[in-house]
């Protein structure tokens, strides 16, 4: 099986104030041999949380700075689609379904891939439960 997970996942696996039991279940029954992608701008939106925890006092510099082997260890694969036509891709989303540009990545990847959602952004799931993208339970 396929995963796509988004920053709302991710995060909630590795930031300790955000961990929820069923995601790290859901987590820990990922396979070695089964695929997790995310687009590119995860990362960017990983060190936006990141800034953002250090900003809003939630965690210190050096917390946050030990949550990247967490981050290292969930074994994500990164996809590289870009150009022209994978940018009216995802605004033809956004357009549709009133998504933001970030969630249409993590909808269009999930699709293309035939992967599992995994986000924690309940927006997002109505939208993929509509175009027929299954998401984690």
């Amino acid at each position: 099986m396929t995963y796509v997970f988004d920053a709302s996942f991710v995060g909630a696996i590795i930031i300790p104030d955000e961990h929820n039991p069923g995601i790290n279940k859901i987590q820990a029954g990922i396979g070695e041999e089964e695929d997790i992608f995310v687009p590119q701008l995860l990362w960017y939106e990983i060190a936006s949380i990141f800034m953002n925890l250090i900003r809003r006092k939630r965690y210190t510099p050096d917390e946050v700075s030990q949550f990247i082997p967490l981050l290292a260890a969930v074994r994500l694969e990164t996809d590289h689609k870009t150009g022209a036509d994978y940018s009216q891709q995802l605004l033809s989303l956004c357009n549709e379904y009133n998504l933001s540009s970030y969630d249409a990545a993590y909808l269009e990847l999930a699709e293309r891939t035939n992967a599992v959602l995994c986000t924690l952004d309940e927006d997002l799931r109505v939208v993929a439960k509509k175009r027929g993208v299954a998401l984690m339970k």
